[in-house]
């Protein structure tokens, strides 16, 4: 319910302030795009999805950690802070630092969905409800694929 109408609230302001963003695939305006709409069900679904996950495998360890509160608000933050270089045309310093969880997959789990949840909301204001999504999974899977690559490597060796 808290992030459906977060959406919402968002949605209205993109409304009332010049209308709702549509954000175009590679930000090219040849290609398709997704409207900033579609993040009155893409966001309360994965909020949804998040916490059925989160909440079975707390039942799991007898109960609700901080460690998940504190993951969700650091890609929380994280989020936002890749939103706000974005509003302030700092392409250059985003490129990067969109890529930051990369090598801190080396040695931490960051393929939870307390992260991803986190990241959606933290540039929710910024990008919607469609492509943080995208580009937290796509994330998302690349540090799993690190995560568990260098677990194998530490098995072999």
């Amino acid at each position: 319910m808290g992030t459906g109408l977060l959406a919402l609230l968002c949605i209205l302001w993109e409304k009332y302030n010049g209308g709702v963003i549509t954000h175009h695939l590679l930000a090219r305006k040849d290609l398709p795009g997704i409207s900033n709409w579609w993040g009155l069900l893409t966001l309360p679904t994965l909020a949804w999805i998040s916490l059925s996950v989160i909440l079975e495998r707390q039942n799991k360890n007898q109960g609700i950690e901080n460690t998940v509160i504190r993951r969700f608000l650091a890609a929380f933050l994280f989020g936002a802070l890749a939103s706000l270089l974005w509003e302030f045309k700092l392409d250059e310093f985003l490129q990067y630092y969109i890529l930051l969880p990369l090598p801190i997959a080396l040695f931490k789990r960051l393929h939870l969905p307390e992260y991803l949840l986190g990241f959606v909301i933290g540039m929710l204001f910024t990008f919607g409800g469609i492509l943080p999504i995208i580009v937290g999974l796509v994330l998302m899977l690349l540090c799993f694929l690190i995560y568990k690559f260098v677990r194998i490597l530490k098995l072999l060796f």
